[in-house]
């Protein structure tokens, strides 16, 4: 998990590298604040066990980007009450900027392999960085 920076206190915290549910689970389980996280591509049910257990104690809002035509119809199950779809990172970044509450932190972790016009999860995590300094 990468700092990248320091907002309204607030923290973002870039771990595009978690190209898999697993990574992201166990970034999210060694956070120490409620988080905002960004997610891409997520299409597993989380809404039971232990899995569900940690979003509800680690997540506050769920923001999903990517082009899935059928989330809106059907979105995942996760057991968090704010949840919102964006079509691209940049959007996805400045909702979760809005969503974020001091003392808590946006996590970019995907949870899935690059995609979404990103070749690689470098790629990804420069446009997310690059959205942050927009801010």
């Amino acid at each position: 998990m990468e700092p990248v920076a320091e907002l309204n206190g607030s923290f973002f915290i870039n771990d595009s590298k978690a190209t898999f549910l697993d990574a992201t689970l166990d970034s999210l389980g060694r956070m120490g604040t409620k988080v905002v996280w960004i997610v891409g591509d997520l299409s597993t049910e989380l809404d039971e066990g232990p899995v569900a257990d940690l979003l509800r104690e680690k997540v506050a809002a769920v923001v999903l980007f990517g082009r899935r035509p059928l989330i809106d119809e059907e979105p995942p199950a996760i057991p968090v009450e704010h949840f919102y779809v964006t079509e691209d990172l940049r959007t996805a970044v400045f909702l979760a900027n809005e969503l974020v509450r001091q003392g808590q932190s946006v996590l970019f972790s995907p949870a899935c392999p690059s995609g979404n016009g990103f070749a690689n999860y470098e790629e990804r995590g420069a446009e997310f960085k690059r959205a942050v300094r927009d801010l």
